[in-house]
């Protein structure tokens, strides 16, 4: 499609300055691609993105708002044995793990991301399915100093007490806890205001899902799906700031 549209559109030959009919074919992209992959730059090129629009105004540094989002991997293939046990062949992929949710199981990663109140990518970063979201708070937040919200899958004590140490709101949803038959006034009357804030959260990743058509991995081993979760952000990043441009022209 990126070869087709260099051909159809004299914009897309602008902005990667072609100037002559020499158009990059599919392989080339891929192979390109592909090596800056094995080198590791995707992360580089997500920061450069990041900081040049945090300069801009584009990207805010005050405010968190973190989510986590399941990307399905090739399932192992299973058969049975001449005594017709059923066993599994080796996964497809051998970094990815099985999880469930909602009483559903899923098998593959999780693509993790910070956003601010305008719906920026701030930080991104991609664990296995089976990790839990709360062992990458801590870095997606590691320069917040306003205000973090986030699913109750986030909460814990020693979260609430870092926060308040640190000066940081919390906006972490609360959920039961032991011996706890249903939330206090207090904790519902929290959620409902969290809830609203954090739901730009969602923006993110519907763009990625739904318009970026990414449902399923398109790599083998978790470092190949971080590095292309990264240009994913990177794109979204770079497809969104003209609408938060035009926002804060409008003031």
């Amino acid at each position: 499609m990126t070869e087709e549209l260099i051909h159809d559109r004299l914009s897309f030959r602008r902005f990667l300055d072609i100037r002559s009919d020499d158009i990059p074919d599919e392989t080339t992209i891929c192979k390109f691609r592909n090596a800056l992959m094995d080198k590791m730059l995707f992360d580089r090129i997500f920061e450069e993105i990041a900081s040049v629009m945090q300069e801009r105004g584009l990207i805010l540094k005050e405010g968190s708002h973190v989510d986590a989002t399941l990307i399905h991997s090739s399932e192992p293939k299973r058969k049975k044995d001449e005594r017709g046990k059923v066993v599994s062949n080796k996964a497809a992929d051998e970094d990815a793990s099985y999880t469930s949710k909602r009483g559903r199981k899923y098998h593959g990663f999780k693509f993790h991301i910070n956003s601010d109140r305008n719906g920026m990518i701030k930080k991104a970063t991609t664990t296995t399915a089976k990790d839990s979201d709360i062992k990458e708070l801590d870095y997606l937040i590691e320069d917040e100093k306003a205000y973090v919200t986030a699913d109750s899958a986030y909460m814990s004590k020693t979260n609430k007490q870092k926060f308040r140490q640190q000066g940081i709101v919390n906006g972490i949803i609360e959920r039961r806890v032991r011996g706890q038959s249903r939330l206090r006034k207090k904790q519902i009357k929290h959620n409902k205001h969290f809830a609203a804030v954090r739901s730009i959260i969602e923006l993110p990743f519907a763009f990625i899902k739904h318009l970026m058509h990414y449902t399923r991995t398109r790599f083998l081993g978790l470092e190949k799906n971080d590095q292309y979760h990264l240009l994913l952000a990177a794109a979204y990043n770079l497809k969104r700031a003209p609408v938060v441009q035009r926002k804060l022209a409008k003031g």
